[in-house]
């Protein structure tokens, strides 16, 4: 549901009078970190300004859902907050358009003071007005509400004056999740913006990260459902952007961004759990998929700064590599030729030197999602966004461009994706590796571009099935990539493995060169499927 006028206006800071029946836009940024650095976060030089000297609070906040959590199915949280006496109901949401200059970071909230503790949260909910009553009955439906988890914590609160404009209200919370006989610790220093520019938050968050701090992808709500349901974080597949009819080329970089940012933070906490593996491929896809955007938005306005940012993003994602390729090449083991030599002893040999070896790869990528540098370049990124930061290299020509329909744009950059995939691809069955390499990069890039801007068609199923025919090409295409991959991961392993794994060794090549021949009888068949594919945005 949307809400209309509810987002037009960042929170005020709240007070007595202000909580009766206030909405707004929450924007918030939250970091964590080892607990002595948090503690020190209020000496940081970033904070020098802080108004006043922080006060302390102690917060016991329940959360409020069904037992099947349909409340958090729709991307709520309702949640009652005790500080001493004092009473605060508030909801949360994930808003319609809050893609852009800081949607990554913006959720709608509204809030009331309660009078005492409410007999029924549900008749409570009236005081954050009808629209916001509305929306949580229909998410219920027949549901009824029901404590789910808490959260208690010693919290320790200032107020800074940015120098633009504006402030931040600074919190460092300390305590605990608690769901039934469960705890989750709980560290973390929120920032949130209480009037000025976006900009200015995430600025001083990337400052503060300078401290050993790093960006908490999760809000407490979303642990505490971990936690009530006892599960562990789930990884994130590719998201969409939406854009509004009507939207500008301008619109949509931002929107790119938004998106692919959430798939990149959002398997942050899957990674950081040795258990889910798919974790790094989901990163660096997400990587893969901001870099191809940047690279479209670079094109479109030469100068407008988006090529170090996308820099950044191949040095994350190449630091990811060999727990992917480890990854891989595990399943390509077990799936492949494991099954048909159950029994052959060197395979463990093989196998454990890969998971020797799988081990330290993901520790390094664990310490690599933590390192207050990965923070800074998605906080920097989102400044950057935030500013319209691109506007202050570009032309006056360009400057005009910069409202030109996102229709228009995405027609203009999937046409010359295309004719540079069919350029490359001429006589594919004959090119050369390397050359065939070329060709699955421009066929990504145009995948990736016909998945921003699938939204802005009407062909929705059109537009499915050109990504399919695209995906089986990249698919066959990369057999032969994945073949060599494999040969370069097995002359590692027999260094660390031996002699002992000399059989399995050879069993893989033998797998992976039958496979690439395969794929290569295959490939004509792919390519001309794409040559004939409906183009969905003509």
């Amino acid at each position: 549901m949307q809400l209309d006028g509810f987002m037009n206006d960042v929170a005020a800071p709240a007070d007595d009078q202000s909580l009766a029946g206030r909405s707004g836009r929450e924007i918030e940024v939250k970091l964590e970190g080892p607990p002595g650095v948090l503690a020190a976060v209020f000496a940081h030089e970033a904070l020098a300004g802080i108004v006043a000297r922080p006060r302390a609070q102690r917060l016991v906040t329940t959360y409020f859902d069904t037992p099947d959590d349909a409340l958090e199915r729709a991307g709520m949280a309702l949640r009652v907050r005790r500080n001493g006496a004092r009473l605060v109901l508030t909801l949360k949401w994930i808003p319609e358009g809050a893609a852009g200059s800081e949607g990554l970071f913006s959720r709608g909230e509204a809030e009331a003071k309660l009078p005492g503790e409410p007999a029924d949260v549900l008749g409570a909910v009236g005081r954050l007005g009808l629209a916001c009553e509305l929306m949580v009955r229909e998410a219920l439906g027949e549901g009824a509400l029901a404590p789910r988890f808490e959260t208690r914590v010693k919290r320790r609160i200032g107020t800074l004056a940015l120098a633009g404009g504006g402030a931040v209200e600074v919190a460092l919370d300390e305590g605990e999740i608690v769901a039934g006989d469960r705890r989750m610790p709980l560290h973390e220093c929120e920032l949130e913006l209480k009037g000025g520019s976006p900009a200015g938050l995430f600025n001083l968050a990337a400052r503060l990260t300078d401290a050993g701090l790093w960006i908490s992808p999760e809000a407490k709500s979303a642990r505490g459902y971990r936690l009530a349901r006892d599960e562990r974080p789930a990884t994130v597949r590719a998201i969409h952007p939406s854009l509004a009819p009507g939207a500008t080329g301008e619109d949509m970089a931002g929107a790119v961004v938004d998106a692919t940012l959430r798939q990149f933070l959002g398997n942050w906490p899957a990674l950081r759990d040795s258990r889910a593996p798919e974790s790094v491929h989901q990163i660096r896809v997400a990587l893969r998929r901001l870099r191809s955007g940047l690279a479209l938005f670079e094109r479109a306005w030469p100068g407008g700064g988006f090529e170090p940012f996308r820099a950044e993003a191949k040095r994350i994602a190449s630091a990811l590599g060999p727990a992917r390729e480890l990854d891989v090449f595990q399943s390509l083991v077990e799936d492949g030729p494991l099954t048909a030599l159950p029994r052959d002893a060197s395979f463990d040999a093989l196998l454990g030197a890969a998971a020797a070896r799988q081990a330290d790869a993901y520790g390094r990528a664990r310490d690599l999602m933590d390192d207050p540098a990965t923070s800074r370049f998605v906080l920097h990124l989102q400044a950057f966004v935030a500013s319209r930061g691109w506007r202050n290299g570009l032309s006056a020509p360009d400057l005009a461009q910069l409202g030109e329909s996102a229709r228009r744009f995405g027609c203009e950059a999937l046409d010359r994706l295309d004719r540079r995939a069919r350029k490359r691809g001429k006589g594919l069955v004959d090119l050369a590796p390397e050359q065939r390499h070329d060709v699955r990069i421009a066929l990504k890039n145009l995948r990736y571009a016909g998945d921003f801007c699938a939204c802005l068609f009407d062909d929705s199923r059109g537009a499915k099935r050109f990504a399919q025919t695209v995906g089986a090409l990249q698919d066959a295409l990369g057999a032969y990539n994945d073949s060599v991959v494999a040969q370069q991961t097995i002359a590692a392993l027999e260094e660390d493995a031996g002699p002992a794994a000399a059989r399995a060794a050879g069993a893989v090549l033998g797998w992976c060169a039958h496979g690439a021949r395969k794929a290569d009888d295959d490939l004509g068949a792919a390519w001309r499927a794409y040559r004939k594919a409906r183009r969905f945005w003509r």
